[in-house]
């Protein structure tokens, strides 16, 4: 009984220390229903501002934004592959690409990439073309967006509310 105890007080002593290792090694990050409570937090955004966001299981992309469209910033958060747990943050603020355009965000290691944008080109589809089908997303074109979409999708083509096609600008983190 006494080696049964000791047995499990070492085995817990190792998950600790292992625990420890891992956070103090920035191997655990932000869990994926707390990225948004992460971001307010951390870069101060008020709980009045409204988000427009887009979460897969290696990226999340995040626009806030005021009631009057007047201020906004984004943040865009990943999950690393190998050995760690959860989301973090890689990059976000308030760039011209995000206000005036529509920011293409590249991060170097992964295979994805959000567009994200305060809409003043008042987008309102993406139309994914790879080739063999053209997939149709809807926009709400009066409401700032997030959209993440795998780097290899094919021919990515942005239109706004008069059928014109819609440039992006590439903005690498």
């Amino acid at each position: 009984m006494k080696n049964t105890i000791k047995y499990i007080g070492a085995f817990i002593v190792v998950i600790l220390i292992a625990v420890c290792f891992l956070y103090f090694n920035n191997n655990i990050g932000i869990s994926k229903s707390n990225i948004e409570k992460d971001a307010r937090y951390s870069h101060k955004i008020k709980d009045t501002w409204d988000v427009a966001k887009d979460t897969t299981e290696s990226m999340s992309a995040m626009i806030f934004y005021s009631e009057d469209f007047a201020d906004h910033t984004f943040s865009i958060y990943v999950n690393r592959p190998g050995l760690s747990f959860g989301y973090f943050f890689r990059g976000g603020g308030s760039v011209t690409e995000t206000e005036k355009y529509i920011a293409e965000i590249y991060i170097e290691g992964f295979n994805e990439r959000a567009f994200v944008s305060m809409n003043k080109q008042q987008v309102s589809k993406v139309e994914i073309d790879d080739g063999n089908e053209v997939q149709t997303i809807k926009i709400d074109s009066e409401k700032p967006f997030a959209l993440i979409l795998p780097a290899n999708a094919g021919n990515v083509t942005i239109y706004d509310i008069n059928g014109n096609i819609v440039e992006s600008v590439q903005h690498k983190i």
